[in-house]
């Protein structure tokens, strides 16, 4: 069994622990081999994939999907050639839909999803085939090991951008009439967390006069792309109203924030500059706990930060919602809010940081859950069963 890997440049940030699946591959003896997309003449790269003839190829999040024109018609080359594209998902696909809008009648696609709700953007895409889900999960030897004495209370994982920054720069673009079902969709979304932006903008839409409605379908059904976009606009505003909140009433306490801030820090709170990801890890391990809000575009999974900020010993302070338990136990393994309530989020690292011996052993918890249970091995044995049946299947229909 062959499996081609196309990346674009080097994968990055959480993304990185996918590449342990293919040092997993190999150890199960099969032929990986990596082809760079940004590397020189893409042509003269697709044909040394080709030359190399794979039965699987592999990319993260879609950005190894190739295409090709023939006539009118735009077909992706695993259907030209006979291979199946594998393309596993570390965010919500409707972020990659202009990739993915040429995959719709793909007979040769498997998306993998590293969260079951992202089937709802995939299905809205129009593509409803061939799903499968994987957990997140952490290579070790990715990470950075904790060291030393934790010196940092609380720390906060951004990105953080004031609300009020996007919106103007996103209703700056919008027809008039758009401008109301972008803010009312993100309002609705910020009071009920564990809302996507799918069934949210149903909802809304259908409370608007008819007139509205008619107007906003007829731009939408002339416009899909547009529309698309302005769905991950109104995600990416909606995290950011949940995690400025949460800054909004944390004045005076000692906050240290790392990650992308952009806005007015308020008093206490300082930005810790990380230069690297293996600075921000270094952060972690310094630190008893880390405030994280789920952002719109991980529904209903864990994610790869939070175990990332698992394995540095660092206890997850982290909003709850009902799937969280599939994964972390509240209490042991993390510290969960409830993300619109004041008082309880108040309340919670107010407690923490008066009792940090609490906070370091739900860190150390977590630490051994993540190194236990969240490790690439079983998915990588589970994607090559998918592969294996895969191939059973085309030998007995070929028979």
């Amino acid at each position: 069994m062959k499996i081609a890997f196309l990346k674009t440049g080097n994968e990055t940030g959480p993304n990185r622990h996918i590449l342990a699946l293919l040092r997993h591959f190999q150890n199960k003896g099969l032929q990986v081999k990596e082809f760079d997309l940004t590397n020189g003449d893409i042509q003269q790269t697709v044909n040394q994939m080709l030359e190399f003839s794979p039965t699987f190829s592999l990319d993260v999040n879609a950005t190894g999907v190739i295409v090709g024109q023939q006539g009118e018609e735009r077909i992706p080359i695993c259907d030209a050639f006979g291979f199946v594209h594998v393309s596993i998902f570390t965010d919500d696909p409707l972020l990659y839909f202009p990739t993915l809008l040429d995959m719709r009648t793909a007979n040769n696609f498997l998306p993998v999803l590293c969260d079951l709700k992202y089937m709802d953007s995939l299905r809205m895409l129009g593509i409803n085939k061939g799903l499968f889900y994987i957990t997140p999960f952490v290579e070790r030897e990715f990470m950075r090991e904790p060291q030393g004495e934790k010196d940092i209370e609380v720390v906060f994982v951004g990105p953080v951008s004031d609300p009020e920054v996007l919106a103007k720069q996103v209703i700056n673009n919008l027809q008039e009439h758009l401008i109301p079902f972008f803010f009312e969709v993100a309002e609705f979304m910020f009071r009920n967390p564990e809302v996507s932006v799918h069934v949210a903008s149903e909802y809304i839409l259908s409370m608007f006069h008819q007139n509205l409605q008619e107007e906003i379908n007829k731009w939408r059904n002339e416009k899909p792309e547009e529309y698309l976009r302005l769905l991950n606009d109104i995600s990416i505003y909606a995290t950011s109203k949940k995690r400025w909140y949460l800054l909004s009433f944390l004045d005076g306490i000692d906050l240290k924030i790392v990650g992308e801030f952009q806005g007015e820090l308020r008093e206490g709170h300082e930005i810790l500059p990380t230069s690297s990801y293996e600075d921000f890890l270094e952060v972690l391990g310094r630190s008893y706990m880390a405030i994280l809000s789920f952002p719109f575009s991980v529904p209903s999974g864990i994610g790869f930060t939070p175990l990332e900020v698992g394995f540095m010993g660092c206890a997850p302070l982290i909003d709850y919602r009902m799937t969280l338990q599939g994964f972390l136990t509240p209490g042991s393994e993390c510290i969960t809010y409830l993300p619109l309530d004041r008082a309880d989020i108040e309340e919670k690292i107010l407690y923490y940081l008066e009792h940090p011996d609490e906070a370091l052993s739900i860190g150390q918890s977590v630490r051994q859950k993540v190194l236990q249970k969240f490790t690439p091995e079983d998915r990588g044995d589970f994607l090559i069963s998918v592969f294996e049946q895969i191939l059973e299947g085309v030998k007995k229909s070929s028979e």
